[in-house]
């Protein structure tokens, strides 16, 4: 088993028992105990994981940031159906903004060369994936967000200036009852909210973790923009 395989099973056993024992993710993986233990410094170094004794615990991210694998793994399933759902909405010869989360960069899967498209992205993780597709894309400039693909901060917010999309494609930690779209990252949510202002229509992508769910930032409201894309029924929500 690669080293990238055996950490994805180590994460995935730990997010479903919230704590996890040295021997028994080694048990569950066939490998030996110092293995495993190599592999949990080695994510607790990239914030994956948080040590304790004997074993390991998902960290506690109600008041920070959530690094991009801890994201991109949670409800992958339900993600890519949002992003399957998500990129039917796009147009052959459109321009795109995506954003830096992980429930858009699934968008990606489901786009092709054949639709002569122009991305355009915060996302270093998604302009990779678009090069593999042969898929023309722009990457922002712009200051590197920690345990993050994401590029900020004013020369990213300069370089959108000056584009403009016909649809956008955004997500954030959270929308409430009333409609109100917020986030952790003061930062993050800046540049989302110059992709909604520049974009013609704008699509809130979301699975129904974040439902219910207000954040220190807001970006817009659901009624500001022209709709979101959701795991939700049409009869869960009201804005």
């Amino acid at each position: 088993m690669l080293k990238k395989e055996r950490q994805d099973g180590i994460l995935e056993i730990i997010k479903e028992r919230r704590y996890c024992t040295v021997r028994l993710l080694a048990q569950r993986l066939f490998v030996a105990p110092i293995t495993i233990r190599r592999d949990l410094a080695d994510m607790e170094q990239k914030g994956l994981v948080t040590r304790c004794y004997g074993g390991a615990t998902i960290p506690d991210y109600e008041n920070r940031e959530i690094p991009f694998e801890v994201r991109n793994k949670s409800n992958f399933s339900v993600k890519e159906a949002i992003a399957k759902k998500a990129a039917k909405l796009i147009c052959d010869g459109d321009v795109v903004f995506l954003d830096a989360s992980s429930t858009v960069s699934h968008i990606v899967d489901f786009i092709s060369p054949e639709q002569n498209l122009t991305v355009v992205t915060n996302s270093t993780f998604v302009a990779e994936r678009l090069k593999e597709k042969h898929i023309r894309c722009y990457l922002t400039g712009g200051m590197s967000v920690e345990n993050s693909y994401a590029l900020v901060g004013s020369i990213a917010e300069q370089s959108l200036e000056n584009f403009y999309a016909n649809i956008c494609f955004f997500s954030a930690q959270g929308i409430d009852d009333d409609g109100v779209i917020s986030d952790q990252s003061e930062a993050e949510s800046s540049l989302r909210r110059l992709m909604i202002k520049n974009s013609k229509k704008q699509y809130f992508v979301f699975d129904s973790s974040k439902f219910g769910k207000r954040f220190g930032f807001k970006l817009a409201t659901a009624k500001e923009i022209s709709g979101v894309v959701t795991d939700l029924d049409d009869n869960a929500y009201s804005f």
